[in-house]
């Protein structure tokens, strides 16, 4: 999810391929000549927002920097932050990330599904202004969320285009 502010072996030669076809798959949705937007709904493909909702821990919260080279990631949790995730039945939500060293922030928002994948919206944006995320739900107790983001990589203030990846537990 946005965020304003700053592996095993095995993970890493999975994680960076799926990130890249994450990264495709945005690209294209992005470019679809579609300009009504996502179709919105609490009913998803494979889930709804009520399977979702309550609240969550992220036991992690990985930060990419694709515009580098070697790509730079930032694991809030690794690094002794949290991050919690409350969503509500109706798609309400707040996003709470709290960075060992540096800032908190607070996201708040709605969210729904256009088939598969989740689009949020946060509050003060534009009602035509989402972010579309690629979910999945294993089992009832893990949650894992990945798309674009905004981290502030090198703590000057200003945050960088990013990608995220949550992996999250139920409380």
């Amino acid at each position: 999810m946005r965020y304003k502010g700053s592996f095993s072996m095995i993970k890493q030669r999975f994680f960076y391929p799926m990130l890249a076809l994450l990264w495709v798959g945005c690209s294209l949705v992005s470019c679809s000549e579609d300009d009504e937007g996502p179709d919105c709904s609490i009913e998803g493909t494979n889930f709804s927002v009520s399977d979702i909702s309550g609240n969550w821990t992220a036991t992690e919260a990985r930060f990419f920097n694709v515009s580098t080279e070697p790509i730079q990631v930032v694991d809030v949790v690794a690094e002794g932050g949290t991050v919690t995730l409350s969503i509500q039945s109706n798609g309400n939500f707040t996003l709470n990330i709290t960075e060992s060293d540096g800032p908190n922030a607070r996201s708040s928002g709605d969210l729904c599904f256009d088939e598969e994948l989740l689009v949020v919206r946060f509050d003060g944006d534009a009602p035509d202004d989402y972010e579309l995320f690629q979910i999945q739900l294993n089992g009832a107790n893990n949650l894992f969320i990945g798309g674009p983001s905004e981290f502030d990589f090198n703590g000057d203030g200003t945050p960088d285009p990013a990608d995220i990846s949550l992996a999250l537990t139920r409380n």
